[in-house]
Protein backbone atom coordinates (compact mmCIF):
# COMPACT_ATOMS: atom_id res chain seq x y z
CA UNK A 1 0.00 0.00 0.00
CA UNK A 2 1.02 3.53 -0.02
CA UNK A 3 3.26 5.38 2.08
CA UNK A 4 1.68 7.79 4.56
CA UNK A 5 2.47 11.62 3.61
CA UNK A 6 5.10 13.54 4.96
CA UNK A 7 5.30 14.01 8.85
CA UNK A 8 7.36 16.58 10.58
CA UNK A 9 9.34 13.88 12.01
CA UNK A 10 12.74 15.61 11.05
CA UNK A 11 16.34 13.27 10.89
CA UNK A 12 16.53 10.79 13.38
CA UNK A 13 19.71 7.98 13.09
CA UNK A 14 19.66 4.59 14.85
CA UNK A 15 22.21 2.03 14.66
CA UNK A 16 21.67 -1.04 12.68
CA UNK A 17 24.27 -3.84 12.30
CA UNK A 18 24.56 -4.15 8.58
CA UNK A 19 26.82 -6.47 6.33
CA UNK A 20 29.68 -4.72 5.15
CA UNK A 21 30.60 -2.40 1.92
CA UNK A 22 33.09 -0.10 0.92
CA UNK A 23 33.75 3.33 3.15
CA UNK A 24 31.37 6.42 2.28
CA UNK A 25 30.33 9.82 3.06
CA UNK A 26 26.95 11.80 3.54
CA UNK A 27 26.28 15.08 3.44
CA UNK A 28 22.71 16.69 4.79
CA UNK A 29 20.74 19.35 3.16
CA UNK A 30 17.86 20.79 4.98
CA UNK A 31 14.28 18.61 5.62
CA UNK A 32 12.01 19.12 2.88
CA UNK A 33 8.21 20.71 3.98
CA UNK A 34 6.87 18.71 6.39
CA UNK A 35 2.92 17.77 6.48
CA UNK A 36 0.61 17.49 9.66
CA UNK A 37 -0.34 14.15 10.13
CA UNK A 38 0.04 10.21 9.13
CA UNK A 39 -3.02 8.86 7.30
CA UNK A 40 -3.82 4.96 7.23
CA UNK A 41 -2.51 2.72 4.43
CA UNK A 42 -5.17 2.21 1.58
CA UNK A 43 -6.12 -1.72 1.47
CA UNK A 44 -5.16 -1.96 -1.82
CA UNK A 45 -2.94 -0.76 -4.97
CA UNK A 46 0.50 -1.23 -4.78
CA UNK A 47 3.57 1.03 -3.99
CA UNK A 48 5.46 0.73 -6.91
CA UNK A 49 4.32 1.18 -10.90
CA UNK A 50 6.67 2.79 -12.82
CA UNK A 51 10.36 2.13 -13.16
CA UNK A 52 12.81 4.65 -13.14
CA UNK A 53 16.48 4.73 -14.16
CA UNK A 54 18.69 7.27 -15.13
CA UNK A 55 22.26 6.82 -13.72
CA UNK A 56 23.93 2.64 -13.59
CA UNK A 57 24.36 1.87 -10.34
CA UNK A 58 26.05 -0.78 -8.36
CA UNK A 59 23.33 -2.39 -6.65
CA UNK A 60 23.11 -5.81 -5.25
CA UNK A 61 19.99 -7.54 -4.05
CA UNK A 62 19.73 -9.58 -0.90
CA UNK A 63 17.75 -10.82 1.80
CA UNK A 64 18.38 -10.35 5.40
CA UNK A 65 17.44 -10.09 8.82
CA UNK A 66 17.84 -6.60 10.65
CA UNK A 67 18.51 -6.62 14.29
CA UNK A 68 16.28 -4.40 16.45
CA UNK A 69 17.21 -0.73 16.89
CA UNK A 70 18.91 -0.25 19.89
CA UNK A 71 16.37 1.07 23.06
CA UNK A 72 15.83 0.26 26.60
CA UNK A 73 16.63 -2.36 28.34
CA UNK A 74 14.19 -5.74 28.20
CA UNK A 75 12.66 -6.58 24.84
CA UNK A 76 9.25 -8.26 24.11
CA UNK A 77 8.55 -7.56 20.68
CA UNK A 78 8.05 -10.31 18.10
CA UNK A 79 8.64 -10.41 14.19
CA UNK A 80 6.41 -12.06 12.31
CA UNK A 81 7.14 -14.85 10.27
CA UNK A 82 4.68 -15.60 7.16
CA UNK A 83 5.87 -19.26 7.61
CA UNK A 84 6.21 -20.10 4.42
CA UNK A 85 9.36 -20.76 2.14
CA UNK A 86 12.02 -17.42 1.68
CA UNK A 87 11.93 -14.59 3.27
CA UNK A 88 8.52 -12.30 3.44
CA UNK A 89 8.45 -9.31 0.94
CA UNK A 90 9.44 -6.83 3.64
CA UNK A 91 12.66 -7.99 4.51
CA UNK A 92 14.39 -8.02 1.58
CA UNK A 93 16.29 -5.19 1.29
CA UNK A 94 18.44 -3.31 -1.74
CA UNK A 95 22.19 -2.72 -1.57
CA UNK A 96 23.81 0.04 -3.75
CA UNK A 97 26.72 2.50 -4.05
CA UNK A 98 26.01 6.01 -5.43
CA UNK A 99 28.02 6.88 -8.25
CA UNK A 100 27.81 10.65 -8.38
CA UNK A 101 26.62 13.08 -5.88
CA UNK A 102 22.83 13.71 -6.09
CA UNK A 103 19.64 13.88 -4.04
CA UNK A 104 19.00 10.61 -1.70
CA UNK A 105 15.41 10.23 -3.57
CA UNK A 106 16.96 10.35 -6.49
CA UNK A 107 19.43 7.09 -5.61
CA UNK A 108 16.96 5.29 -4.20
CA UNK A 109 14.85 5.68 -7.24
CA UNK A 110 17.58 4.67 -9.66
CA UNK A 111 18.63 1.63 -7.31
CA UNK A 112 14.98 0.23 -6.96
CA UNK A 113 13.24 -0.96 -10.40
CA UNK A 114 9.63 0.64 -10.06
CA UNK A 115 10.07 2.73 -7.15
CA UNK A 116 9.92 6.62 -9.15
CA UNK A 117 11.28 9.94 -7.02
CA UNK A 118 8.14 10.75 -5.24
CA UNK A 119 8.26 6.89 -3.69
CA UNK A 120 11.47 7.59 -2.90
CA UNK A 121 10.38 10.04 -0.82
CA UNK A 122 8.11 8.49 1.13
CA UNK A 123 10.32 5.57 1.83
CA UNK A 124 13.20 7.48 3.33
CA UNK A 125 10.43 9.17 5.68
CA UNK A 126 8.66 6.17 6.52
CA UNK A 127 12.04 5.31 7.38
CA UNK A 128 13.02 2.01 5.16
CA UNK A 129 16.50 3.73 3.88
CA UNK A 130 19.62 3.51 5.13
CA UNK A 131 22.93 5.29 4.61
CA UNK A 132 26.56 4.22 5.24
CA UNK A 133 27.64 7.37 7.68
CA UNK A 134 31.29 8.82 8.57
CA UNK A 135 32.91 6.05 9.56
CA UNK A 136 36.10 5.02 11.88
CA UNK A 137 39.14 3.89 10.40
CA UNK A 138 40.72 1.02 11.37
CA UNK A 139 43.00 2.23 13.63
CA UNK A 140 40.31 4.23 15.37
CA UNK A 141 38.85 0.57 15.96
CA UNK A 142 42.00 -0.98 17.28
CA UNK A 143 42.23 2.54 19.23
CA UNK A 144 38.83 1.45 21.00
CA UNK A 145 39.37 -2.10 21.32
CA UNK A 146 42.50 -1.75 23.53
CA UNK A 147 41.13 1.43 25.20
CA UNK A 148 40.43 1.09 28.97
CA UNK A 149 38.80 4.35 29.87
CA UNK A 150 35.08 4.23 31.66
CA UNK A 151 33.15 6.01 29.59
CA UNK A 152 30.14 4.12 27.48
CA UNK A 153 30.79 6.66 24.46
CA UNK A 154 34.22 7.27 22.64
CA UNK A 155 34.54 10.25 21.28
CA UNK A 156 36.64 11.54 18.10
CA UNK A 157 39.45 15.00 18.59
CA UNK A 158 36.15 16.50 17.34
CA UNK A 159 33.76 15.76 20.01
CA UNK A 160 31.94 13.88 17.98
CA UNK A 161 30.17 10.33 19.19
CA UNK A 162 31.76 7.54 17.00
CA UNK A 163 29.87 4.20 16.29
CA UNK A 164 32.04 1.55 17.96
CA UNK A 165 30.72 2.14 21.36
CA UNK A 166 32.52 0.00 24.01
CA UNK A 167 30.92 -1.37 27.35
CA UNK A 168 32.76 -0.05 30.92
CA UNK A 169 35.26 -2.25 31.20
CA UNK A 170 36.46 -3.86 28.15
CA UNK A 171 40.05 -3.46 26.72
CA UNK A 172 41.79 -4.68 30.10
CA UNK A 173 41.45 -5.22 33.94
CA UNK A 174 39.91 -7.25 36.47
CA UNK A 175 36.06 -6.43 34.60
CA UNK A 176 34.51 -9.61 34.36
CA UNK A 177 33.15 -8.60 30.78
CA UNK A 178 36.16 -7.36 30.11
CA UNK A 179 37.85 -10.73 30.61
CA UNK A 180 35.07 -12.92 28.38
CA UNK A 181 35.00 -10.21 25.63
CA UNK A 182 39.31 -10.87 25.42
CA UNK A 183 38.76 -14.59 25.51
CA UNK A 184 35.86 -15.07 23.24
CA UNK A 185 36.69 -12.33 20.37
CA UNK A 186 39.93 -11.74 18.73
CA UNK A 187 40.44 -8.43 17.52
CA UNK A 188 39.79 -9.14 13.25
CA UNK A 189 36.18 -10.39 14.83
CA UNK A 190 35.45 -7.05 16.97
CA UNK A 191 36.81 -4.57 13.96
CA UNK A 192 34.30 -7.17 11.43
CA UNK A 193 31.61 -6.64 13.41
CA UNK A 194 31.99 -2.56 14.12
CA UNK A 195 32.07 -2.41 10.40
CA UNK A 196 28.80 -3.68 10.23
CA UNK A 197 27.44 -1.18 12.72
CA UNK A 198 28.05 1.65 11.20
CA UNK A 199 24.60 2.53 8.72
CA UNK A 200 22.01 4.78 9.96
CA UNK A 201 18.96 5.58 9.34
CA UNK A 202 18.31 8.65 6.91
CA UNK A 203 14.69 10.10 7.47
CA UNK A 204 15.17 13.30 5.60
CA UNK A 205 15.73 13.97 1.94
CA UNK A 206 19.07 14.69 1.44
CA UNK A 207 22.10 14.79 -0.71
CA UNK A 208 24.62 12.36 -0.79
CA UNK A 209 27.79 12.10 -2.05
CA UNK A 210 29.47 9.68 -4.56
CA UNK A 211 30.63 6.39 -3.53
CA UNK A 212 27.81 6.27 -0.08
CA UNK A 213 26.51 3.12 0.24
CA UNK A 214 22.92 2.97 0.75
CA UNK A 215 20.36 0.20 1.87
CA UNK A 216 16.56 0.31 0.72
CA UNK A 217 13.29 -1.76 1.68
CA UNK A 218 11.40 -1.03 -1.44
CA UNK A 219 8.38 -3.06 0.35
CA UNK A 220 8.49 -1.82 4.29
CA UNK A 221 6.66 -4.13 6.58
CA UNK A 222 3.56 -2.22 7.39
CA UNK A 223 1.08 -1.78 10.55
CA UNK A 224 -2.28 -0.46 10.32
CA UNK A 225 -2.95 -1.08 14.37
CA UNK A 226 -1.16 2.34 14.66
CA UNK A 227 -4.41 4.25 13.04
CA UNK A 228 -6.44 2.56 16.08
CA UNK A 229 -4.38 4.93 18.41
CA UNK A 230 -6.85 7.83 19.70
CA UNK A 231 -7.30 10.01 22.39
CA UNK A 232 -9.44 6.91 24.31
CA UNK A 233 -5.96 4.81 24.56
CA UNK A 234 -4.41 7.86 26.31
CA UNK A 235 -4.75 6.40 29.89
CA UNK A 236 -2.05 8.48 31.88
CA UNK A 237 0.17 12.06 31.28
CA UNK A 238 1.96 13.51 33.84
CA UNK A 239 5.25 15.85 33.11
CA UNK A 240 7.37 12.91 32.87
CA UNK A 241 5.63 9.83 31.87
CA UNK A 242 2.68 8.93 28.84
CA UNK A 243 1.15 5.84 29.37
CA UNK A 244 -1.30 4.42 26.89
CA UNK A 245 -3.46 1.65 25.77
CA UNK A 246 -1.34 -0.46 22.68
CA UNK A 247 -3.75 -2.27 20.14
CA UNK A 248 -2.72 -5.38 19.63
CA UNK A 249 -0.52 -6.19 16.41
CA UNK A 250 1.34 -2.81 16.75
CA UNK A 251 4.90 -3.39 17.56
CA UNK A 252 6.89 -0.68 20.28
CA UNK A 253 9.86 -1.03 18.32
CA UNK A 254 10.48 0.28 15.25
CA UNK A 255 10.89 -2.20 12.38
CA UNK A 256 14.31 -2.00 9.72
CA UNK A 257 11.76 -0.96 7.52
CA UNK A 258 9.50 1.20 9.05
CA UNK A 259 10.39 3.30 11.65
CA UNK A 260 7.17 5.40 11.96
CA UNK A 261 4.51 3.01 12.35
CA UNK A 262 4.97 1.67 15.93
CA UNK A 263 4.27 2.51 19.46
CA UNK A 264 6.03 5.68 20.20
CA UNK A 265 5.64 7.32 16.51
CA UNK A 266 1.87 6.60 16.52
CA UNK A 267 1.27 7.84 20.08
CA UNK A 268 3.46 10.79 19.17
CA UNK A 269 1.58 11.57 15.95
CA UNK A 270 -1.88 10.68 16.66
CA UNK A 271 -1.82 11.87 20.82
CA UNK A 272 0.98 14.65 20.15
CA UNK A 273 2.59 16.65 20.39
CA UNK A 274 3.72 16.41 24.22
CA UNK A 275 5.50 18.83 26.38
CA UNK A 276 8.50 18.40 28.74
CA UNK A 277 8.17 19.88 32.19
CA UNK A 278 9.89 22.78 30.95
CA UNK A 279 7.75 23.52 28.32
CA UNK A 280 9.78 21.88 25.19
CA UNK A 281 7.98 19.65 22.65
CA UNK A 282 8.67 16.03 22.72
CA UNK A 283 10.00 14.88 19.43
CA UNK A 284 9.10 11.70 20.04
CA UNK A 285 8.00 9.93 23.00
CA UNK A 286 10.86 7.33 24.30
CA UNK A 287 9.91 3.14 24.82
CA UNK A 288 10.54 2.61 28.75
CA UNK A 289 9.30 -1.08 28.31
CA UNK A 290 8.52 -3.38 25.91
CA UNK A 291 5.30 -5.30 25.44
CA UNK A 292 5.02 -8.37 22.84
CA UNK A 293 3.70 -7.07 19.60
CA UNK A 294 0.62 -9.60 19.43
CA UNK A 295 -0.28 -8.09 22.74
CA UNK A 296 -2.25 -5.07 23.66
CA UNK A 297 -2.70 -2.66 27.25
CA UNK A 298 -0.28 -0.21 28.82
CA UNK A 299 2.57 0.67 27.37
CA UNK A 300 4.89 3.29 29.55
CA UNK A 301 6.70 6.15 27.20
CA UNK A 302 8.82 9.14 28.49
CA UNK A 303 9.25 12.26 27.37
CA UNK A 304 13.19 12.73 28.24
CA UNK A 305 15.84 10.48 29.08
CA UNK A 306 15.47 10.96 32.30
CA UNK A 307 11.84 9.23 33.00
CA UNK A 308 13.71 6.06 31.03
CA UNK A 309 16.40 6.13 34.13
CA UNK A 310 13.85 6.27 36.49
CA UNK A 311 11.20 3.44 35.42
CA UNK A 312 14.49 1.58 34.61
CA UNK A 313 15.44 1.88 38.31
CA UNK A 314 12.00 1.21 39.58
CA UNK A 315 12.10 -1.77 37.37
CA UNK A 316 15.44 -3.22 38.96
CA UNK A 317 14.12 -2.56 42.77
CA UNK A 318 10.84 -4.39 41.76
CA UNK A 319 8.85 -0.93 42.45
CA UNK A 320 6.71 -1.76 39.83
CA UNK A 321 3.30 -3.61 39.79
CA UNK A 322 1.99 -5.32 36.84
CA UNK A 323 -1.23 -7.17 36.05
CA UNK A 324 -2.10 -8.98 33.02
CA UNK A 325 -5.16 -10.81 31.27
CA UNK A 326 -4.57 -14.01 30.01
CA UNK A 327 -7.22 -16.22 28.37
CA UNK A 328 -6.62 -20.30 28.37
CA UNK A 329 -8.55 -23.27 27.50
CA UNK A 330 -7.56 -24.99 31.03
CA UNK A 331 -7.45 -23.11 34.17
CA UNK A 332 -4.33 -21.42 35.07
CA UNK A 333 -2.96 -23.16 38.84
CA UNK A 334 -3.28 -20.54 41.48
CA UNK A 335 -0.30 -19.43 43.23
CA UNK A 336 3.22 -18.02 43.05
CA UNK A 337 4.76 -20.06 40.03
CA UNK A 338 8.96 -20.10 39.79
CA UNK A 339 10.54 -21.54 36.80
CA UNK A 340 14.02 -20.59 35.09
CA UNK A 341 14.38 -19.77 31.40
CA UNK A 342 17.59 -21.06 29.40
CA UNK A 343 19.63 -17.89 28.70
CA UNK A 344 23.70 -18.78 28.46
CA UNK A 345 25.22 -15.19 29.97
CA UNK A 346 27.44 -15.23 26.10
CA UNK A 347 23.95 -15.52 23.78
CA UNK A 348 22.18 -12.61 25.81
CA UNK A 349 21.28 -9.65 23.60
CA UNK A 350 21.93 -12.00 20.30
CA UNK A 351 20.15 -13.02 17.62
CA UNK A 352 19.27 -16.70 16.34
CA UNK A 353 17.97 -19.10 17.85
CA UNK A 354 14.44 -21.04 18.55
CA UNK A 355 11.96 -17.59 18.80
CA UNK A 356 10.14 -19.27 21.42
CA UNK A 357 11.23 -19.22 25.43
CA UNK A 358 11.78 -22.91 26.95
CA UNK A 359 11.70 -23.17 31.06
CA UNK A 360 12.78 -25.73 33.32
CA UNK A 361 10.42 -26.04 36.52
CA UNK A 362 13.53 -27.40 38.16
CA UNK A 363 16.27 -24.54 39.77
CA UNK A 364 20.02 -24.97 38.22
CA UNK A 365 22.12 -26.74 40.30
CA UNK A 366 24.42 -23.95 41.72
CA UNK A 367 24.20 -20.85 41.72
CA UNK A 368 27.46 -20.53 39.18
CA UNK A 369 25.11 -22.60 37.25
CA UNK A 370 21.96 -20.42 37.64
CA UNK A 371 23.90 -16.72 36.93
CA UNK A 372 25.41 -18.24 33.74
CA UNK A 373 23.15 -20.25 31.93
CA UNK A 374 19.74 -19.27 33.39
CA UNK A 375 17.04 -16.37 33.93
CA UNK A 376 14.72 -16.65 37.24
CA UNK A 377 11.22 -15.97 36.25
CA UNK A 378 8.34 -15.53 38.52
CA UNK A 379 5.11 -15.03 38.23
CA UNK A 380 1.26 -15.59 40.15
CA UNK A 381 -2.08 -16.27 39.44
CA UNK A 382 -4.19 -14.64 41.52
CA UNK A 383 -7.81 -16.06 40.01
CA UNK A 384 -9.10 -17.89 37.53
CA UNK A 385 -12.69 -17.35 36.03
CA UNK A 386 -14.67 -19.14 33.34
CA UNK A 387 -15.68 -16.58 30.95
CA UNK A 388 -17.75 -16.65 27.49
CA UNK A 389 -16.25 -15.59 23.93
CA UNK A 390 -19.00 -14.73 21.27
CA UNK A 391 -17.38 -15.61 18.16
CA UNK A 392 -19.59 -13.02 16.25
CA UNK A 393 -18.22 -10.13 18.31
CA UNK A 394 -16.14 -9.78 14.97
CA UNK A 395 -12.61 -10.52 16.52
CA UNK A 396 -12.37 -13.94 14.13
CA UNK A 397 -11.86 -15.99 16.91
CA UNK A 398 -14.28 -18.89 16.51
CA UNK A 399 -13.12 -22.00 18.84
CA UNK A 400 -14.84 -25.39 18.28
CA UNK A 401 -17.95 -26.13 20.40
CA UNK A 402 -18.02 -27.14 23.41
CA UNK A 403 -14.71 -25.18 24.28
CA UNK A 404 -14.02 -23.81 28.00
CA UNK A 405 -12.64 -20.50 28.46
CA UNK A 406 -11.31 -19.24 31.19
CA UNK A 407 -9.68 -15.77 32.32
CA UNK A 408 -6.62 -16.18 34.65
CA UNK A 409 -5.13 -12.68 36.27
CA UNK A 410 -1.67 -12.87 36.59
CA UNK A 411 0.50 -10.50 38.61
CA UNK A 412 3.94 -10.58 36.77
CA UNK A 413 6.92 -10.05 39.52
CA UNK A 414 9.96 -10.22 37.02
CA UNK A 415 9.74 -9.12 33.52
CA UNK A 416 10.75 -11.35 30.97
CA UNK A 417 10.56 -12.22 26.99
CA UNK A 418 7.15 -13.55 26.31
CA UNK A 419 7.38 -14.65 30.35
CA UNK A 420 3.65 -14.65 31.08
CA UNK A 421 3.31 -16.95 27.37
CA UNK A 422 6.24 -19.42 28.66
CA UNK A 423 5.76 -20.08 31.85
CA UNK A 424 1.33 -20.60 31.41
CA UNK A 425 2.67 -23.21 28.20
CA UNK A 426 4.88 -24.54 30.88
CA UNK A 427 2.21 -25.28 33.36
CA UNK A 428 -0.58 -26.55 30.42
CA UNK A 429 -1.98 -24.15 29.86
CA UNK A 430 -1.26 -21.95 26.48
CA UNK A 431 -2.78 -19.02 25.91
CA UNK A 432 -5.33 -18.95 23.31
CA UNK A 433 -4.13 -18.33 19.57
CA UNK A 434 -0.78 -17.96 20.41
CA UNK A 435 0.72 -20.38 17.72
CA UNK A 436 4.51 -19.57 19.16
CA UNK A 437 3.85 -21.37 22.55
CA UNK A 438 0.68 -23.80 22.02
CA UNK A 439 3.16 -26.46 20.25
CA UNK A 440 5.71 -27.22 23.04
CA UNK A 441 2.47 -26.71 26.00
CA UNK A 442 3.70 -29.08 28.67
CA UNK A 443 6.90 -29.06 27.48
CA UNK A 444 9.90 -28.17 29.88
CA UNK A 445 13.99 -28.50 29.82
CA UNK A 446 13.83 -30.81 33.21
CA UNK A 447 11.72 -32.93 31.47
CA UNK A 448 14.01 -34.08 28.44
CA UNK A 449 15.05 -37.44 29.94
CA UNK A 450 15.54 -39.57 26.90
CA UNK A 451 16.33 -39.09 23.18
CA UNK A 452 12.85 -39.11 22.17
CA UNK A 453 11.85 -36.50 24.57
CA UNK A 454 13.95 -34.18 22.78
CA UNK A 455 12.97 -35.36 19.43
CA UNK A 456 9.45 -34.52 20.89
CA UNK A 457 10.82 -31.22 21.80
CA UNK A 458 12.56 -30.44 18.27
CA UNK A 459 8.93 -31.29 16.83
CA UNK A 460 7.47 -29.16 18.84
CA UNK A 461 9.58 -26.36 18.02
CA UNK A 462 9.66 -26.82 14.27
CA UNK A 463 5.72 -26.42 14.62
CA UNK A 464 5.64 -23.33 16.48
CA UNK A 465 4.68 -19.72 14.78
CA UNK A 466 4.99 -15.76 15.57
CA UNK A 467 0.97 -15.21 15.76
CA UNK A 468 -0.49 -13.29 13.41
CA UNK A 469 -3.45 -12.47 15.16
CA UNK A 470 -3.93 -11.02 18.28
CA UNK A 471 -3.51 -13.65 21.34
CA UNK A 472 -5.64 -14.43 24.52
CA UNK A 473 -3.18 -11.61 26.71
CA UNK A 474 -3.79 -8.20 27.46
CA UNK A 475 -1.02 -5.97 29.74
CA UNK A 476 -3.96 -5.17 31.88
CA UNK A 477 -2.44 -2.72 34.48
CA UNK A 478 0.19 -1.04 35.92
CA UNK A 479 1.43 1.12 39.01
CA UNK A 480 4.34 3.03 38.83
CA UNK A 481 5.93 5.80 41.30
CA UNK A 482 2.40 6.53 42.36
CA UNK A 483 0.97 6.74 38.52
CA UNK A 484 -1.91 3.74 37.83
CA UNK A 485 -3.29 3.02 34.68
CA UNK A 486 -5.77 0.29 33.60
CA UNK A 487 -6.46 -0.64 29.65
CA UNK A 488 -9.71 -0.99 28.26
CA UNK A 489 -11.91 -3.82 27.59
CA UNK A 490 -9.58 -6.50 26.06
CA UNK A 491 -11.00 -7.85 21.98
CA UNK A 492 -12.40 -11.39 23.84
Amino acid sequence: PPLPSRSPLGPAFLALAAASLPTPSLAFVSPCEPSSRLRPPPPSSPLLSASSSSDAIDVAHESIEEPPSPAPPSRDDDDDDDGGDGPPPWMKCVNAVVPRTMPLNEAVSNACDGVSPSDAVDLIEIGAVWAKMDVLTEEDLLEQYYSTGDNNVEYDGNGKVTYADLPKGWGGGEHMFAKYVQETEDLEEYVERMNRQRYRRVMTPTIVEAGTDIRIYPHPRRFPACYDIDESRLLYEDTTFVVVDKPPMLPTQPDASNYRECCPGCVNEMLGPFTTIDGEDVRRPLLCHRVDSCVGGCVVLSKDGHGQKVFAELQRERKLKKLYLAVTTKPAPLGRHVHWMWAPANARGQMGGPPCQLVSHVPPASRRKARENWIRCVLEVVKTDPIDIDPSDGHGYDPPDGTAHYQNTVRLVTGRKHQVRAQLASLGCPIIRDTLYEPIAGITLDGLEDEDAEERMDRAVARARVPDVPIGLQAHAILFGGARAKAGMPWW
